[in-house]
């Protein structure tokens, strides 16, 4: 089983980084700009892809993309506006414990995006630095409670999720699969779709400012070598992530002119 799925953040006006999401030049560097955001959906609806729901009967069938948005910011609302008029459907990934907190979602929001088709699931409680290397039972909390937040505000269950900051483990993936996650996107660059119980795990491609909206299609498509080279760039990051921990959050601040 194979799908193409495309990870968004935010989007924002030029010089208002900070009023949607998390702060900072790091996550700032995920959020795109109105005008190219807008140009990569007309670009995306021109391939004549498919933009469904990740548990449409037809998902899996060639021919479609997932799109998804992590954090909950602000302007999650809009940008979901956005794709209506484009006839696409988003999952929008919240942060639970940031529901109604200035910069992000409120629970209006959250069921307008119901009401409309779009998918709202959970991107943990607390978007943790690391969550793969938090204690087992931090682990189950975060997603429990991110879980429960969310079902509460729709007045529905919650089965899909993306794990914050890329750090997927197994325990992290067992943890949400058993707090009824059945959909669980992960930040590897890849279209397989991994059966884990009675869940799926599903790669995305990220997207970051400046991306033209072609690299955006390749991504969609498979043309080009834009999947091969967030893949092997992603591998080569993954050592340095898993290892270095703190150390490789510092000199990506760093990077970024952060403290």
């Amino acid at each position: 089983m194979k799908i193409a799925s495309l990870m968004y953040h935010d989007v924002v006006a030029p010089g208002a980084d900070d009023e949607s999401g998390f702060p900072g030049p790091s996550a700032a560097s995920y959020k795109l700009h109105w005008r190219e955001y807008e140009a990569q959906l007309a670009r995306l609806a021109a391939t004549g892809l498919r933009f469904p729901r990740v548990d449409a009967p037809d998902a899996f069938a060639p021919g479609g993309c997932l799109l998804t948005f992590d954090d909950g910011g602000a302007s999650t609302l809009p940008a979901a506006r956005s794709l209506d008029a484009h006839g696409m459907v988003g999952h929008f990934l919240i942060t639970g414990a940031r529901i109604g907190t200035p910069g992000f979602v409120t629970e209006s929001d959250l069921r307008a995006l119901a009401a409309a088709g779009h998918v709202v699931g959970s991107h943990s409680h607390t978007h943790p630095a690391d969550i793969s290397r938090l204690p087992a039972a931090a682990i189950r909390t975060e997603w429990r409670d991110s879980v429960e937040r969310l079902a509460d505000a729709l007045g529905a269950p919650v089965d899909v999720a993306s794990i914050p900051g890329g750090f997927y483990s197994h325990e992290v993936a067992a943890a949400a699969i058993a707090c009824g996650i059945r959909y669980l996107f992960t930040s590897e660059p890849t279209t397989n779709v991994v059966v884990r119980g009675q869940a799926l795990l599903i790669g995305r491609y990220a997207l970051q400012r400046g991306m033209d909206a072609e690299t955006v299609v390749a991504f969609a498509r498979g043309t080009g070598t834009a999947r091969q080279r967030q893949w092997l760039l992603w591998n080569v990051k993954k050592p340095a992530k898993r290892w270095a921990g703190p150390a490789y959050r510092w000199l990506r601040r760093r990077s970024f002119g952060g403290t």
